[in-house]
């Protein structure tokens, strides 16, 4: 077998075999721990699931170790987006809970009451399925060396100028969508918050698109990209909202109000902003391995000629 095509199947059998293992376990800790924060926010309390901010934390961890493994091989990427289908089939239907990461009771329609409003497994597999195709194609991209430095700035600016309005747009539709009525959630649990509530999956998807259209960007500026996640969705989401709520007192109580829609929209924003934030490392990864290959590749050129 030929060493560089040897090296290609080893990249794709090493990056395979770790999502394999790990993507499971990770969309298994973010959908759940996201569903235990949105419980006690729900039930007035954003900072009371220590579990279910930690369970964030490792989902996002896992998920950074599966974009670092795809340098040399998408294949990962498209393992993980496969696991989210399978996953997210099975938390809709109220399954794969963690109760060592949940503080609030672990029930199947308190599950289902978190993921259905958002169509949470929808967005996640969107987010996967686009960094799979960023990362495939970065390596493309990364041996193009007729481009002028100017046109790579204008590309970096074109990626920002996706990634950042297109994460306003998932924070507005987000908190659009989310229940607005606490009513019985204090006797039915999280369940109560969709029990009159009226569905927007139109609205949904274009959430999930804009959420693909971030990670895509991370082709043209991973910069873009890591600045829309953190700084529009993550830092308010798991951070500034919670705190702030807790702080002024303004935290979910019965009855209609836009800061239930807020509050019930943060961990949701949480979760799939750290996705985006975490997998779209992969295209960095990639895109570093590829330049030093043909960076190495140039040197071994230029030194050629001189040594013979």
């Amino acid at each position: 077998m030929p060493p560089l095509k040897h090296h290609l199947d080893s990249a794709r059998l090493r990056s395979g075999v770790f999502a394999f293992v790990f993507a499971p376990i990770a969309l298994v800790f973010m959908g759940s721990s996201m569903t235990d924060v949105q419980s006690l926010t729900a039930a007035g309390q954003p900072l009371a699931s220590v579990e279910g901010l930690i369970g964030l934390a490792l989902a996002s961890t896992l998920f950074a170790l599966i974009a670092m493994n795809c340098d040399d091989s998408s294949a990962g990427m498209f393992v993980a987006f496969g696991w989210s289908l399978v996953i997210g089939a099975a938390q809709m239907a109220g399954y794969l809970q963690v109760p060592m990461l949940m503080k609030s009771p672990a029930r199947p329609h308190d599950m289902l009451a978190a993921m259905s409003w958002s169509m949470y497994p929808v967005a996640m597999a969107a987010i996967l399925a686009a960094s799979a195709v960023t990362v495939k194609s970065v390596r493309v991209r990364a041996g193009e060396t007729t481009r002028m430095p100017l046109a790579r700035s204008h590309r970096s600016a074109f990626g920002a100028s996706v990634a950042l309005p297109a994460a306003a747009v998932v924070f507005a539709v987000y908190v659009y969508i989310a229940p607005n009525n606490s009513v019985r959630v204090a006797h039915e649990g999280l369940i109560g918050l969709v029990s009159s509530y009226e569905y927007h999956p139109a609205m949904a998807l274009a959430g999930a698109g804009a959420l693909a259209a971030m990670a895509l960007s991370a082709r043209w500026s991973i910069t873009g990209t890591q600045l829309g996640a953190w700084a529009v969705l993550v830092l308010p989401s798991y951070l500034v909202v919670p705190v702030w709520a807790s702080l002024t007192g303004k935290v979910v109580v019965p009855g209609r109000s836009p800061i239930t829609q807020l509050l019930v929209a943060a961990p949701v924003l949480t979760a799939l902003g750290l996705t985006v934030a975490t997998t779209s490392l992969g295209t960095l990864w990639s895109r570093t391995k590829a330049l030093r290959a043909l960076s190495a590749a140039a040197e071994e050129d230029d030194q050629g000629p001189a040594g013979s």
